[in-house]
């Protein structure tokens, strides 16, 4: 899982530099070359902290406080980034942000490469199944086929975050049409969504939301409220409810990544959380391109309402699932 964060850092450096290259084959290199290391970012990273976690054998209950700080940390910091990024663009033009990034990314790297390494397990036979990827991928699919519980983790999360992707390719337009004409002040939206995220990952805490419910029920509120949300501009273009629709939204996003990141520990095995959690990213892309392509061909309304049964099918899925929990805490 270190090498994992390891390669991440170095692919995004790399990409961060093919941006100073005005070549087309390079900068169509550099997408591709992010793609791999989206994957690894949204699954190397937590399947590393979670295995670190059991290893120093600290309680399960500071994982949810992890999570939820996380949460509410990497919604300052996309506040700071955003800062930062339109100070370096304004002094050293377009390309400064890219420079940034790759000071900030080596940075990181300096603290990964002292990290221990884990491989999901604290025996040499852990080592020797991820060292494996192919049988660990194999292995992760017929956990995903055989297990419902892994099956509907991934699921919902790939519904969920589907959802997100489109709706941050919906939100400018949008908000376009709500204004009629008037500027769009995008980066002060921006930054009051990413402090709406910071809320939301506050509010996932022992002492709030989570000592009123399950992380896996929690989840079923995060969609219905979502879903909620979401059902505001299809029905209405007026400013102010769009603006709030997408503010309790962004919350909601929030408190999801932390309720999930909880929900997949406890479902998913170490030893195979990351080949999952990539196995996943398949059909959450493909929502994603089905979210952003229907933009082309329906209006506005229209690609909401879709998004909206999204929602509303991870609802359901969701309420499954911890039907199936439940279930076996009981056979157990």
């Amino acid at each position: 899982r270190k090498l994992g964060c390891i390669v991440y850092l170095i692919i995004e450096v790399v990409v961060n530099v093919f941006e100073h290259f005005n070549n087309f084959p390079l900068l169509l290199a550099g997408r591709v070359m992010g793609g791999v290391s989206t994957s690894l970012l949204f699954s190397a990273f937590e399947t590393w902290m979670v295995s670190e976690h059991r290893k120093r054998g600290f309680p399960e209950g500071w994982l949810a406080d992890t999570f939820g700080t996380a949460s509410f940390i990497n919604g300052l910091s996309a506040i700071i980034a955003g800062i930062c990024a339109q100070l370096v663009a304004d002094r050293l033009g377009e390309i400064g942000p890219f420079q940034a990034a790759i000071a900030l990314t080596v940075l990181a790297l300096f603290f990964v490469v002292f990290w221990e390494e884990n491989y999901g397990s604290s025996d040499e036979e852990g080592k020797k199944k991820e060292s494996e990827s192919s049988t660990n991928a194999a292995v992760a699919f017929k956990a995903i086929v055989s297990d419902r519980k892994i099956f509907l983790t991934g699921l919902v999360n790939s519904l969920f975050e589907g959802s997100m992707y489109s709706f941050v390719f919906m939100w400018v337009p949008s908000m376009l049409q709500a204004l009629n004409g008037r500027p769009l002040p995008t980066g002060l939206v921006f930054s009051s969504f990413m402090t709406c995220m910071s809320l939301g990952g506050l509010l996932f805490s022992p002492h709030l939301l989570l000592g009123l419910c399950s992380a896996e029920q929690l989840a079923v509120g995060v969609f219905l409220v979502g879903a909620a949300a979401l059902a505001v501009p299809v029905f209405s273009t007026a400013l102010m409810p769009v603006l709030l629709s997408f503010i309790v939204f962004e919350t909601c996003v929030g408190v999801f990544f932390p309720c999930l990141g909880l929900l997949r520990s406890k479902v998913i095995p170490d030893s195979i959380q990351g080949s999952v959690m990539n196995i996943f990213r398949v059909p959450l892309n493909i929502f994603v391109v089905i979210g952003t392509k229907l933009t082309d061909v329906y209006p506005t309304q229209t690609v909401f309402s879709i998004i909206v049964s999204w929602l509303l099918a991870g609802a359901v899925m969701q309420v499954v699932l911890v039907a199936s929990m439940k279930t076996g805490k009981k056979v157990d």
